[in-house]
């Protein structure tokens, strides 16, 4: 694999001209809401993929498909979702561990069900895609997740382009990457390795390499 050669060359040459990321990969933003968020992320997909008209249209139809199941599963669980939030949040100030566990889980088990909520909706705005448009949105969105773990390191423009430039790279690796056995979740793994390794050694300095600490596993 020559991802890890590949990621270095691009991003110590030049960066590419990559989309622009939304506020929250840059900084701290006030909370959306859901329809808010959905609009934001069908925007993201006509500009980045650059949709054709019959694909827009398609696309916003499955969008609206998306809100609706979002709105139905609020409207019956989103007082539950709320008092788990604040119920974890509660016990992460205390020092009860089995609180702060059970807390924990009884959120994640309410975001995985809202999640499932909207699967077919998914689907079905995926399938409105090409697969280089799906390519294409999967680096974006893994440069948005990654530019949040690096927001305190103060990146510059240049930085940050390179490090999209990167995640366009990698997204592609990732997407050539088939099935879900042992040897795919390595090949998974490398190419996410290889990546942070060329963030850390490559476009950031030394200066903000040395501020990188290893977090601790979360229990």
């Amino acid at each position: 694999m020559k991802t890890l050669s590949a990621i270095v060359v691009a991003v110590a040459l030049t960066a590419m001209v990559v989309p622009n990321l939304s506020a929250a990969a840059r900084g701290k933003a006030a909370p959306k809401s859901s329809q808010e968020t959905l609009q934001e992320q069908q925007e993201l997909i006509i500009r980045e993929c650059k949709l054709d008209e019959e694909q827009q249209k398609t696309l916003k139809e499955k969008f609206k498909l998306k809100q609706e199941a979002l709105e139905a599963w609020d409207k019956e669980n989103g007082e539950k979702l709320k008092a788990a939030e604040e119920a974890s949040k509660a016990a992460r100030k205390g020092a009860d561990d089995a609180a702060k566990k059970k807390a924990n889980s009884d959120l994640k088990e309410l975001e995985a069900k809202r999640t499932q909520a909207t699967a077919e909706a998914d689907k079905a705005i995926q399938a409105v895609l090409s697969e280089e448009q799906k390519i294409v949105i999967a680096g974006v969105e893994l440069a948005q997740t990654t530019l949040a773990r690096y927001k305190r390191m103060n990146l510059t423009d240049d930085q940050t382009a390179k490090i999209k430039s990167a995640c366009q790279i990698a997204a592609r690796d990732l997407a050539a990457v088939q099935g879900d056995d042992k040897k795919s979740k390595q090949a998974h793994a490398t190419i996410q390795k290889s990546l942070k390794w060329a963030i850390d050694n490559v476009i950031l300095t030394l200066e903000q390499r040395s501020t990188i600490t290893t977090r601790p596993a979360r229990k």
